[in-house]
């Protein structure tokens, strides 16, 4: 076995002669460090002739003999001291920033102009989550954001260690050391090794690429590669087949609707027929998110006036959604078997706070998890070219409504969106049919255009 390399270099101090020597002349003492096979040098203002000068001596580093006069000792003690200093300015260096020496950073302190960091040593992952904690604590993110954002940057460590690229560490890196080049390396990574889609990829590069946007603010991250970081995403394509189709998998039609009613009708298992008792309800009471269906208390709903009142959890703003004659029903059933239970369905545990967001998101997790994995099997028997889920019966009521000709503005309402905009963004496709009435309507003015 070798001599295990230093972590940093120690300097020692060398004569700077000619080939040729001339014993009577003066020549100067350099400071020499050698690192990575580079040699770095400083002059000193110190000039001694050859015979006084010994090169062994000081433990190697160089050192005056006596002979040099009665200034031997001091210059001596100046020549240590600086070297010293130098070397304790390199320790310390390593230790902030582990595996970052280079000669240039040593030549900065050899000219007392240490070179320091543009990104001042910061480890990225760690920037990365002080972000996510800031914007979470400012209400400018919600629980389920934000640990999202902690599992991906979980996941960019394992990258890290498994593909050794860290910097910082076993696994991590340094903000100026994240580069288009390494998150190249990243989504390669989770494509052939994650076997991630891209919209995966995509969700996974978003708390890095809003880190580097604020690296970038701060200015400890060069524009130019921030710019180049930022048009990392991956454009996803629709395809011909896609555009042209009548049916995205999203939501279900008329006659889908009906084989999950039969379904429901001959199930004979209990569990399972309670879900599909949720997603009905879900779908009868204006598309209500899965987690307000399983926050939804007793106390919520008014039969006198049908209508349920509710603070969303996704938008923390009341919502107040009419109840139709099959949800009512559907309630009815609940509070026979729920009789004295603060939460409608049986998904979440009886002493569970809203207000505790940590409680909330793992025990929403879990039931989304469980009722999506028993509809996922419904959908499949009932054949359904997709996987069913909770959230399709809020689409599939976006586009009943829609397309029996409710404006968008209400639509828009109804899901409890914060604009209609998002409504556009996400349901302009679901038109053909309100499309067609409008159409209609204008027959009888186009009849006097008609080209004869």
């Amino acid at each position: 076995m070798g001599r295990p390399k230093r972590l940093y270099p120690l300097g020692k101090y060398r004569l700077r002669t000619p080939k040729v020597i001339d014993k009577e002349k003066a020549y100067p003492i350099e400071l020499e460090y050698t690192w990575n096979r580079q040699i770095i040098r400083k002059t000193t203002n110190v000039f001694v002739k050859v015979a006084d000068w010994n090169q062994n001596g000081n433990q190697g580093r160089g050192e005056i003999r006596v002979s040099y006069g009665s200034e031997f000792k001091r210059l001596n003690q100046l020549l240590l001291s600086r070297v010293e200093r130098i070397d304790s300015q390199l320790a310390e260096y390593n230790e902030k920033h582990p595996n970052q020496i280079t000669a240039d950073v040593i030549s900065g302190f050899l000219s007392d102009k240490p070179l320091s960091r543009r990104d001042q040593g910061k480890d990225f992952v760690e920037f990365t989550l002080e972000r996510l904690s800031s914007d979470y604590s400012r209400n400018r993110i919600g629980r389920s954001r934000y640990e999202n954002g902690r599992s991906c940057m979980n996941i960019f460590q394992t990258f890290l260690r498994a593909t050794k690229q860290a910097t910082c560490g076993n696994d991590s890196i340094y903000v100026g050391d994240v580069t288009p080049e390494l998150l190249d390396s990243y989504i390669a990574w989770r494509r052939e090794v994650k076997q991630n889609t891209d919209a995966t990829i995509n969700h996974s590069l978003t708390p890095i690429l809003k880190a580097c946007a604020y690296a970038c603010e701060m200015n400890i991250m060069e524009p130019a590669i921030n710019a180049r970081i930022q048009d990392m995403r991956i454009i996803t394509k629709t395809s011909l087949s896609e555009e042209e189709s009548e049916f995205d998998g999203k939501s279900l039609n008329k006659e889908q609707m009906q084989a999950l009613m039969e379904y429901y009708k001959t199930c004979q298992e209990p569990r399972r027929k309670e879900f599909l008792e949720m997603f009905f309800f879900a779908f009868h009471a204006c598309g209500l998110r899965v987690v307000d269906v399983m926050t939804l208390q007793w106390g919520h709903v008014n039969f006198e006036k049908k209508e349920l009142r509710k603070i969303m959890i996704k938008t923390n703003k009341r919502h107040v959604i009419p109840l139709t004659e099959p949800a009512i029903h559907i309630l009815r059933q609940w509070q026979e078997k729920r009789e004295g239970c603060r939460y409608v369905f049986n998904l979440v545990k009886e002493n569970l706070e809203l207000d505790d967001e940590e409680a909330l998101y793992k025990a929403r997790n879990n039931a989304t998890k469980c009722i999506n994995q028993s509809l996922a099997v419904v959908g499949e028997q009932i054949g359904l070219p997709f996987n069913l889920s909770m959230h399709v019966a809020r689409h599939t009521f976006a586009v009943f409504a829609l397309n029996k000709g409710l404006s968008m503005s209400v639509v828009s309402r109804l899901l409890g969106h914060g604009s209609t905009d998002v409504t556009e963004k996400v349901y302009a496709r679901f038109l053909p049919e309100t499309l067609s009435s409008e159409v209609a309507r204008l027959k009888d003015e186009f009849a006097s255009l008609e080209i004869i």
